[in-house]
């Protein structure tokens, strides 16, 4: 009968059996860890990298998706059809802001779509850019009952929403269309005359400010001023 193995013998065996299996390092032994300290291994991931551009275009539909059920205003709540959010790429090379959709852009579901749309075309032309690259949005989101602009207050409940939208969007300018929209979004109580041709800061964003497209239609005599504000506009756009 052959001889038991001896201790050594059993332990050579044993890590013989180990190394055969693949492991090839055995910890010291020492006092067994107590239930509170002993270490939790967890099992490391792959994760996989975000797509920032992807990530703020999501961020701005969840927003506008938000926006439907808005009920701050209650005249525009209840005469609205649809809420109108921007339009656009992200990190365009300018946006237009206005102050509230018409009624035209209220049946599109789409900002300056309407007169603002009107004025917006030729203005495309002068800067040598396309609808397109553009991104396009309002002070408010409802379009205001009848043909009357929106109001001080009912701009002022929407500045949220605005002021997130442009941080999502964040164009390179932001040209602002109107005394109430630059009033809005600057914080100021300057009059449209004070405010053009000077560059103002939003987070960083370069603001100018021009004429309203209602104004415009209505006072052409003043279309060589708003001329004058786009080639500003493409100076800082450097085109």
């Amino acid at each position: 009968m052959a001889d038991a193995p001896t201790l050594p013998q059993q332990l050579k065996q044993y890590l013989d059996a180990l190394r055969a299996a693949g492991v090839e390092y055995v910890a010291k032994a020492g006092p067994a860890p107590s239930r509170k300290s002993a270490p939790i291994v967890v099992a490391s991931a792959v994760i996989p990298a975000v797509d920032p551009l992807a990530e703020r275009r999501t961020n701005l539909k969840l927003l506008a998706d938000g926006i439907q059920n808005c009920a701050r205003c209650l005249e525009l709540f209840s005469t609205r059809t649809q809420t109108i959010s921007g339009v656009g790429p992200i990190s365009a090379e300018v946006a237009f802001l206005g102050d509230g959709p018409d009624s035209v852009d209220d049946r599109a579901g789409e900002p300056f779509r309407g007169d603002a749309g009107t004025w917006l075309a030729p203005a495309l032309v002068a800067l040598g850019l396309e609808r397109k690259q553009v991104y396009l949005l309002n002070a408010t989101r409802c379009r205001a009952p009848g043909k009357r602009f929106p109001t001080a207050k009912e701009c002022a409940n929407c500045r949220d929403y605005l002021v997130r939208e442009l941080e999502l969007a964040r164009p390179k300018v932001i040209c602002c269309l109107g005394t109430l929209t630059a009033q809005t979004l600057l914080q100021t109580t300057e009059s449209i005359a004070a405010l053009r041709g000077k560059v103002f800061d939003h987070t960083g964003i370069p603001v100018i400010c021009t004429f309203h497209p209602a104004y415009l239609l209505k006072n052409p005599k003043s279309a060589a001023d708003a001329a004058s504000d786009l080639e500003f506009l493409k100076r800082i756009l450097g085109t």
